[in-house]
């Protein structure tokens, strides 16, 4: 039975046990269940597996690992592997990271666009996750078909402790079978899911009970991919006076 900490309102995290133990978990590859502003999620500190020894990249001589965008990805029973299994999803699919500020942009992204940076200086931290181009340093098997990678910097005190103890982003996801409603809070969690983890952090309900938005500028028009917690309104305030570069387009989709 993994461990399970509770997290108080108002108490110190950093240094806190429940930091502490959670972000060593993390660094040496394991699961965790963590609270976010907005769902539970399943996370992964991403320098765990950004240089996967080749030891974890096979589960035996007869099983080489598979393929994503041509990379292999880390071996069954990993913590990263273990998000897929828990959530019966496809490997193909992403995991959106969790970062410390607008200035990962230019750390796990590049070529960000202008109305981008403005999104992530207005409204991050909070319940908005923007899909940019990822930088070299992502690993392949992280990123997306097309060379994206998702990025949220997130409001939840917890999130931002565990970004700082591990020193590096955290892949995460929602901490649901896939097809099942997201956890807005540890109650919900399937049993399932929570046996599945190495840790969980229990910090009772979150604050926007809603998963966030995710917005993206393929081809330079903005799309609005999911609207999730934060209001397409928030995104228009904070996009008010900011120019499309040149010969993008400026239709909202979806």
């Amino acid at each position: 039975m993994q461990k399970v900490y509770r997290v108080e309102d108002g108490c110190t995290l950093d240094g806190s046990p429940a930091i502490e133990v959670a972000a060593r978990v993390l660094r040496e590859g394991g699961l965790a269940l963590i609270p976010t502003e907005t769902v539970y999620g399943l996370a992964v500190a991403v320098s765990a597996f950004s240089g996967t020894p080749a030891a974890t990249l096979s589960t035996s001589d007869d099983a080489p690992a598979p393929l994503v965008n041509g990379c292999p990805v880390p071996a069954e029973g990993s913590g990263y592997r273990r998000i897929f299994d828990l959530k019966r999803r496809d490997l193909t699919q992403t995991v959106p990271w969790l970062v410390g500020g607008a200035s990962d942009l230019d750390v796990y992204g590049r070529n960000i666009d202008v109305r981008t940076r403005a999104l992530a200086q207005s409204l991050w931290p909070g319940a908005l996750t923007l899909i940019v181009p990822a930088a070299p340093s992502v690993p392949k098997f992280m990123c997306a078909a097309d060379g994206t990678v998702a990025l949220r910097a997130s409001a939840s005190p917890v999130v931002a402790a565990l970004v700082r103890a591990c020193g590096c982003p955290l892949a995460c996801t929602s901490a649901n079978t896939h097809g099942v409603p997201a956890p807005a809070s540890f109650d919900a969690v399937e049993p399932r899911i929570l046996a599945g983890v190495d840790i969980a952090l229990d910090a009772g309900a979150t604050p926007c009970q809603d998963a966030s938005t995710i917005v993206s500028f393929p081809s330079g028009t903005l799309k609005i991919v999911r609207q999730g917690a934060l209001p397409t309104s928030a995104i228009d305030r904070a996009l008010t006076g900011v120019s499309a570069p040149a010969g993008a387009g400026s239709a909202r989709g979806r």
